[in-house]
């Protein structure tokens, strides 16, 4: 396929599987890069855009900090757009990092917060939680780095932020106002305006079913699954949302002339 101009590819399932890389999707991006822009997104809001860029690079994947979206990102730029406010924090580095860059103000404690981000957070206690719940009933608004139940590591899937805030929305009795990350389609928006393309142009690279496919096909750009993630074939065969194109992997969807 030669219609594409720009590839938006997921890490966490694609890049890496936690601290295990994934060798042939990232000869396969290697190869990619002379032929296409690639700009990479994840929902994992742990990582900040300078860790990524890091680990990306190690493996020799060429990028910028400004061609890396998180779900951190995301997050903060909504806050950035709607008006800065005192923000609490469940999460961990990834947020913390782009809050501090925009300048909006992170608080640990009451009496007026204005936001509260629900992201990743494997330092998580009971009184944050508590904490995250009491602000949102008293009117701060509930942003979701993102619903990812689980999150790819190894051999295995972990609790990802979508537990989290499925606690939190128990409590509080209704769902987020604004999810940041896949399969809310706000990041295409930005990448679209960005680069200055046609949907058409644009193919979606990910593991997922419940985020990157969807979020590709509510805006209209096609989308390859990958099969390194957290994704098996026969939930592939049940799926309602099925992607443009599948792969085991970016290689085999280079010999198959995908992309």
């Amino acid at each position: 396929m030669t219609q594409y101009s720009l590839l938006l590819v997921d890490m966490d399932g694609v890049i890496w599987r936690g601290g295990i890389y994934v060798v042939k999707n990232i000869k396969a991006l290697r190869m990619l890069q002379e032929k296409y822009k690639v700009v990479f997104m994840t929902n994992n809001s742990s990582l900040t855009r300078a860790e990524c860029l890091e680990r990306i690079k190690a493996v020799g994947i060429n990028s910028e900090i400004n061609d890396i979206y998180t779900s951190s990102v995301l997050a903060a730029t909504y806050i950035e757009k709607r008006g800065l406010g005192r923000t609490f924090v469940v999460g961990e580095a990834g947020i913390y990092e782009e809050l501090i860059v925009r300048g909006i103000p992170i608080v640990s404690e009451g009496p007026k917060v204005d936001y509260v981000i629900v992201g990743i957070d494997k330092y998580l206690t009971y009184n944050k939680l508590s904490k995250a719940a009491y602000y949102i009933m008293n009117g701060a608004v509930f942003i979701a780095t993102n619903e990812d139940p689980t999150y790819p590591v190894g051999d295995r899937l972990e609790p990802g932020a979508g537990a989290i805030v499925n606690f939190i929305k128990t409590v509080v009795g209704r769902e987020p106002d604004f999810v940041a990350g896949k399969p809310n389609t706000w990041i295409l928006d930005i990448v679209v305006n960005k680069y200055k393309l046609k949907k058409e142009e644009v193919l979606v690279i990910g593991d997922s079913l419940h985020t990157d496919v969807p979020m590709g096909c509510r805006y209209g750009v096609d989308t390859l699954l990958v099969l390194t993630g957290v994704t098996s074939e026969r939930e592939l065969a049940y799926a309602k949302t099925k992607p443009t194109y599948v792969a085991r992997d970016l290689l085999e969807a280079l010999t198959s002339k995908i992309i």
